[in-house]
C-alpha cells in the first residue's frame, strides 16, 4: 500500500525527541501542545469512517434504586389506660373518616367515680343558684371543670379517627384482650400523604448524594412521575404535623408507635398535590404494591463542550482525530472525564469541529 505525504506541524515539542542521533530538547510539557497530521492510506475514504461536530451539551448521570411507596409519616395512637378490650376491627389501608370508632376500651371502672362527681356537680350548681354568691359560683365551676374532666377521660376509652385518614399500620389485637396504659393501637396517615422513600446508604458519601430539593423520578407500573427530595436524614427540615398526639391526651403514652418510614434513615421523596392525584388515578393499587424505581441524577454539567467517547483515544495522553482541510490530524485534548456516553473536553477542540472515530 503506497503511502502518501505526511507532513509534521510542531507547534512545541514536549517531550525529548532522538531521531537519526539528532536531539532536540525542550523539556516537558502538560496540556495540550500540538497538532500531527496522520497519513492517509489508500483505500481509505472519508466515508469508512464516522464523523462527529464538537457540540455544547447539557449531560447527566443518574442511577436507579428501588424505593418504598406509602405514607411514610404517620400519627400513632395508643390505649388511654389499662383496661378490656371491648372492640377492635382495624386492618392495614383501612379508610376512615373523622369520627369513626377505632378501638373501645371497658370504662367501666370510671362509672362510680363520674356518678359521684355529677351529683356533687348539681348540689354546687343549686348552691349557686339560692345564694348568688361570687364564691358559691367559683365552687360550682370547680366541680362542673373536674366532671368534664372525668367525661374527656371515659370518652378517650373509645378511640376514634381524629381526621379522614388511612390507617397505615394496625397492631395484632383482639376483642377481649387485656391492654396495659399506652399499649399501641395503630397508625394513621393523611390519604394525600404518600411519599416515596429509600433506605439511606450506610456510608456518608453515598447518602450525601442525595439533596434536598432535588427532582427525581419515580416510576410505578411503566408510568414516571416527577417527585422532590423533602427530607434527608438528620436534616430537620421536614416536620410533620401530628394531629393527635399523648401532649393533647391526660395520659402518657411511654413510647412510640411505628410509621412507615423513619425520616431519620430515609431518604423521602414527596409529590405535588396534581402529580399524586395523577398516581392514584393512573395506579390506583400504588400504595397495597407498595415499591417504586426511583431514577436521581447525582452529576449533572451544562453548556459543556463534549464528544462520544468512542471518538477519544487514550493511550499516553487523550488525543481526537480532527478533521482539517480533509485530512485526519491527531489532536491532543484535555478531558474532564465521561459522563453518559461522553468524555468532556477541557482544552484543545471548539464548538463546531469536525472529528472522527478512532482511526482505523
Amino acid at each position: 500500500m503506497k503511502k502518501e505525504r505526511i507532513s509534521i506541524k510542531i507547534k512545541k515539542i514536549s517531550c525529548a525527541l532522538l531521531p537519526l542521533a539528532l536531539v532536540l530538547s525542550s523539556g516537558c510539557s502538560k496540556g495540550v501542545e500540538g497538532e500531527i497530521e496522520i497519513p492517509i492510506y489508500d483505500g481509505v475514504q472519508r466515508e469508512d469512517y464516522k464523523t462527529y461536530e464538537v457540540k455544547r451539551m447539557n449531560l447527566s448521570s443518574g442511577e436507579k434504586t428501588g424505593a418504598a411507596l406509602g405514607y411514610a409519616l404517620s400519627d400513632s395512637l395508643y390505649t388511654p389506660a389499662g383496661g378490656n378490650l371491648v372492640s377492635y376491627e382495624l386492618s392495614r389501608l383501612q379508610e376512615l373518616k373523622e369520627g369513626d370508632v377505632i378501638a373501645v376500651l371497658d370504662s367501666s371502672s370510671l362509672d362510680y367515680t363520674y356518678r359521684r362527681q355529677e351529683i356533687m356537680t348539681q348540689a354546687a350548681y343549686e348552691e349557686s343558684l339560692a345564694s348568688g354568691t361570687e364564691a358559691a359560683r367559683l365552687e360550682y365551676e370547680y366541680q362542673k371543670a373536674v366532671l368534664d374532666s372525668i367525661q374527656y377521660q371515659i370518652d378517650s376509652y373509645t378511640i376514634r379517627a381524629p381526621y379522614d385518614c388511612v390507617v397505615s399500620d394496625a397492631a395484632p389485637l383482639t376483642a377481649g384482650e387485656e391492654l396495659e396504659e399506652g399499649t399501641y393501637i395503630c397508625s394513621i396517615a393523611h390519604p394525600d400523604e404518600i411519599y416515596a422513600y429509600i433506605g439511606a446508604p450506610s456510608k456518608k458519601e453515598e447518602s450525601d448524594k442525595y439533596r434536598l430539593g432535588a427532582k427525581v423520578t419515580v416510576t410505578l407500573t411503566g408510568n414516571s412521575y416527577e417527585g422532590t427530595i423533602v427530607s434527608v436524614p438528620n436534616s430537620g427540615s421536614y416536620k410533620f404535623d401530628l394531629k393527635y398526639t399523648k401532649e393533647n391526651m391526660l395520659f402518657e403514652a411511654p413510647k412510640t408507635g411505628p410509621t412507615a418510614a423513619d425520616s431519620s434513615r430515609n431518604i423521602i421523596i414527596g409529590f405535588e398535590p396534581e402529580v399524586l392525584e395523577k398516581i392514584l388515578e393512573e395506579t390506583p393499587n400504588a400504595v397495597v404494591a407498595g415499591w417504586a424505581t426511583v431514577n436521581y441524577t447525582t452529576r449533572e454539567l451544562n453548556n459543556v463542550l463534549a464528544v462520544p467517547m468512542g471518538a477519544v483515544s487514550n493511550r499516553e495522553n487523550a488525543y481526537v482525530y480532527l478533521i482539517k482541510d480533509g485530512d485526519r490530524i491527531q489532536m491532543p485534548v484535555d478531558v474532564g472525564g465521561t459522563i453518559d456516553g461522553y468524555t468532556i473536553i477541557v482544552a484543545g477542540l471548539k464548538e463546531g469541529d469536525l472529528i472522527s472515530e478512532s482511526y482505523k
